[in-house]
């Protein structure tokens, strides 16, 4: 019979061979079913193959003695016989019918399509013949456990070898079936190629095993979790311990521990969620956010959050597909360049324009008077020349770090130290009128600063110029004014020193007319020449 045109009426593999049981159950419950077709017409008692929810065939049963006429047995016997054979043929899995010794006497057609070999050679054969080596133990200790009776049949995915030496995988199904006394007569193999289905499992497992692999030694959190601030984590990789210092179980463990763990200052940052209700689809990134989270220990770690929204197969709710990205010393270097171009590199202090900037926004806040006031100092070192020139530029460099050092330390809290250039400084002052007075007073009194130089001492004093800011005041005018004052005060140190006297700084007291009548305005640079005339 050929078996083309039946196999295109099963609808696949699987309902097939679940047809197939109930169709041969239904044969042969009242039929012989003999392993070869000489012995047919000699046996009386059917073999009752498995019901379509079971695991086996039945057994067969006796039958009640019944005058019949030997030849109309034999007739249906054979006919029944045929039928279930073109239906084993028509099967589109594979199907033997197994003796006790593992030789398969009887297949169809697909069977031997399947491994090659012809209906002869597969009765000459056992199974182990053509079953893959690392499976035979295997498949042998399972086919004996059935035939001594622990049970009516077993399942199990195995290597076949066809006879052209590739092997298949398979998935084999065998139901013990046994006489009209109970005992085994012989097994139904049925037998399906899964070897697509094999490689495409292991290739699964290997893309798998690739991203897991990328997903645990990236050096970032890879996650996935609810989108809010309350937003459980349904996934976290284990990067997260090194980041962190939280195991991935601890993480998952308690929906709070991410909230809790944001900076203070950082919780009232856009959140994910904010941007879901705002319309963003599926498989949108969201904005990238970047923001501080405590490490368990104790300190803080800037990390950058970027994620997509997917929505969940099983309840088709939001998620997010993200990453945590460590970017401390990015943040830290920023950071750090952020300082340089305000402040100065060689004593901390702001730099002049960082300075300027500082007296727009004190002069920017009005209301000058008793209660609110703004003053200018500028400070410039005497003799700085001769310690460079007497203990070198490096002392000199120590030096100006202690004058720094010692400014921050004269003015109050929330004043402006700067480093203008070379041996030049400014401070700027701001509160009541009565704490700028005492600030500046206190900064007047400076006196001497100096530095152990193998076992000498480099010694600089400093002049002192003051300008407290009115309402007409600018920033530069403010600025020239200080400037102009600590001139005086370095001119007048020098006439002071030429007389023996002290050379401390004075304060400017020029009139607000004086410094608003055109007067000459030239900068204390081009009064003392420059700064190379000076320090050389």
């Amino acid at each position: 019979m050929d078996a083309a045109g039946p196999q295109e009426t099963w609808p696949d593999s699987a309902e097939g061979a679940r047809l197939l049981r109930g169709a041969l159950a239904a044969l042969t419950r009242e039929g012989g079913f003999p392993l070869d077709g000489v012995a047919a017409a000699k046996r009386s008692a059917s073999a009752p193959a498995p019901t379509p929810g079971g695991s086996r065939l039945p057994r067969r049963r006796k039958r009640d003695a019944v005058a019949e006429d030997p030849a109309a047995v034999v007739a249906r016997q054979a006919e029944r016989i045929r039928q279930v054979e073109s239906l084993i043929e028509a099967a589109p899995i594979g199907i033997g019918l197994v003796s006790l010794d593992g030789r398969t006497p009887l297949t169809n057609d697909t069977l031997r399509r399947l491994l090659g070999y012809s209906t002869e050679e597969f009765a000459s054969m056992p199974f182990s013949a053509y079953t893959a080596l690392e499976d035979i133990a295997e498949n042998e200790r399972l086919f004996d456990a059935m035939v001594a009776g622990e049970n009516d049949g077993f399942g199990l995915e195995k290597r076949f070898v066809r006879k052209d030496g590739t092997s298949l995988w398979v998935d084999l199904t065998v139901s013990l079936v046994r006489d009209a006394d109970g005992r085994p007569d012989y097994a139904i193999g049925m037998t399906q190629d899964i070897t697509d289905r094999k490689r495409l499992a292991e290739e699964l497992r290997a893309a798998e095993l690739h991203y897991r692999l990328l997903v645990e030694h990236v050096p970032a959190v890879v996650y996935i979790a609810e989108p809010g601030p309350g937003g459980r984590f349904s996934y976290v990789s284990p990067r997260l311990e090194w980041m962190l210092g939280y195991s991935p179980e601890e993480w998952l463990a308690d929906a709070t521990l991410w909230s809790r763990s944001i900076h203070p200052a950082d919780r009232a940052m856009r959140t994910h969620e904010e941007a879901i209700r705002q319309g963003l689809g599926e498989d949108e990134m969201l904005p990238s956010i970047t923001y501080r989270l405590r490490h368990r220990e104790g300190h803080d770690v800037w990390v950058r959050d970027d994620a997509v929204l997917r929505r969940d197969d099983d309840d088709g709710r939001p998620r997010l597909h993200g990453v945590l990205v460590d970017v401390t010393q990015e943040k830290t270097l920023e950071e750090r360049l952020a300082h340089m171009v305000d402040h100065d590199a060689l004593t901390g202090l702001v730099n002049r324009a960082h300075f300027h900037r500082l007296v727009d926004e004190a002069l920017a806040g009005g209301n000058l008077g008793a209660r609110r006031a703004v003053a200018v100092m500028y400070v410039d070192l005497d003799d700085f020349k001769a310690v460079n020139d007497n203990f070198g530029h490096a002392a000199g460099d120590r030096v100006l770090v202690a004058v720094a050092d010692r400014l921050r330390e004269l003015v109050p809290a929330g004043s402006a130290v700067a480093r203008l250039g070379g041996d030049e400084f400014a401070l700027l002052v701001t509160g009541t009128r009565a704490r700028v007075e005492a600030a500046v007073a206190a900064a007047s009194a400076m006196g001497q600063v100096s530095v152990d130089v193998a076992g000498e001492y480099a010694r600089v004093g400093a002049s002192f110029g003051a300008a407290l800011a009115d309402r007409h005041h600018t920033t530069e005018l403010l600025l020239h004014d200080a400037d102009q004052a600590m001139y005086q005060a370095k001119l007048g140190g020098d006439r002071a020193d030429r007389r023996g006297g002290d050379r401390r700084t004075t304060a400017d007291r020029r009139t607000g007319a004086d410094r608003r009548s055109g007067a000459d305005r030239r900068t204390t640079a081009d009064r003392r020449g420059t700064a190379a005339d000076r320090r050389a």
